[in-house]
């Protein structure tokens, strides 16, 4: 009985003791990796509540700044928001994609993506009214992120009371 039980502790006992020692040391590090994703997300209790709150502030920041193959749909809600205001664009001319820099590190980058801005000149006819309606809407929006370089206002007595405005914007997009 005792070299039975001898071998039974050194064949089996002592080799699952070191496979539950082991299974410990692992469980406490993943406990400790959890307890730092929990305490970097804001805690186990409001993950839900945060994850919802990362996606809204990601597909708020995907709106803002479109994928520059999305050049076609911003044109167009450019488009949309001056019928909204019952202006009249004559003629939309993009300019070709130019990287965003900043002055002290050179280019910008979001997640390894590349910010692009496009430049994009507008001429168009219409109210005075309407013109600083529309021009405040496009500068608010947060999507697409546009802003106002240049507005050139010109009276033409030929289409009172509308004025003629050469607009030159800026429109942010992310690319590769």
């Amino acid at each position: 009985f005792a070299a039975c039980g001898i071998l039974l502790f050194h064949f089996y006992y002592f080799p699952k003791l070191k496979q539950v020692k082991s299974l410990d040391t692992e469980y406490r590090a993943m406990n400790r990796d959890l307890d730092e994703l929990y305490s970097f997300l804001g805690g186990a209790e409001e993950l839900k509540d945060n994850m919802v709150k990362m996606q809204d502030e990601l597909r708020q920041l995907e709106n803002a700044l479109p994928n520059e193959k999305d050049v076609s749909n911003v044109i167009k809600y450019v488009n949309e928001e001056a019928k909204r205001f019952k202006i009249n664009v004559s003629s939309v001319r993009p300019s070709d994609l130019e990287p965003l820099k900043d002055k002290e590190s050179g280019a910008i980058t979001i997640s390894g993506n590349s910010c692009k801005c496009m430049p994009l000149a507008l001429k168009v006819e219409a109210r005075y009214q309407a013109l600083g309606e529309f021009l405040g809407k496009l500068e608010a929006a947060n999507a697409p992120m546009i802003t106002i370089e240049k507005v050139d206002i010109q009276k033409d007595e030929n289409i009172k009371p509308l004025l003629r405005a050469d607009i030159d914007l800026i429109v942010y997009l992310i690319g590769k």
